[in-house]
């Protein structure tokens, strides 16, 4: 599962760099930002850090990489998603979206004069969702609703800032 995992991201890098004729080259239409997310399943809030790659004007490639904040344990997933703009009008765009989610728990535990316990997992689901953006003077605005489907099964709504570089 590891050895899909990383040919599917060199795949994807490679896609953005040997990609000379694509769309966000002609237009610049890069994006890079972050901001918060919620996830059902771990129950906290998370901070989210991602970029976003238009291949043409209705298809876009977005990844990133959020940590949540649950008391007692550790979790952060990747994501990796194509977003398809159903709606694009000046100044907002509704998409859909599908894609890869590899998620890691772990936790830790101190007993004292018995010990310690310690044990981490790591899941693969897909992701499911849409999400909108609305153009603001200084950045791009987004909000994204998605459903990763796996072991790790959980509903995560998200809200940041995107720039143009």
């Amino acid at each position: 599962m590891k050895k899909l995992i990383l040919t599917s991201c060199v795949l994807f890098g490679l896609m953005f760099t040997f990609n000379s004729n694509s769309y966000a080259q002609e237009s610049s239409d890069i994006l890079v930002g972050g901001g918060l997310i919620y996830g059902t399943e771990v129950e906290a809030i998370g901070i989210q850090a991602g970029g976003k790659y238009a291949f043409t004007p209705e298809i876009s490639g977005a990844a990133d990489f959020a940590i949540y904040f649950p008391e007692n344990f550790d979790w952060w997933e990747l994501n990796a998603n194509v977003h398809y703009d159903f709606l694009a009008e000046e100044g907002m765009k509704v998409y859909g979206l599908g894609g890869l989610n590899y998620a890691t728990m772990s936790f830790s535990v101190d007993f004292g004069e018995f010990g310690s316990a310690s044990g981490s997992s790591s899941e693969v689901g897909l992701n499911l969702g849409g999400g909108a953006e609305f153009d603001v003077d200084f950045a791009n605005v987004y909000t994204e609703l998605k459903y990763v489907l796996g072991n790790a099964d959980q509903l995560a709504l998200s809200a940041g800032l995107r720039f143009n570089i």
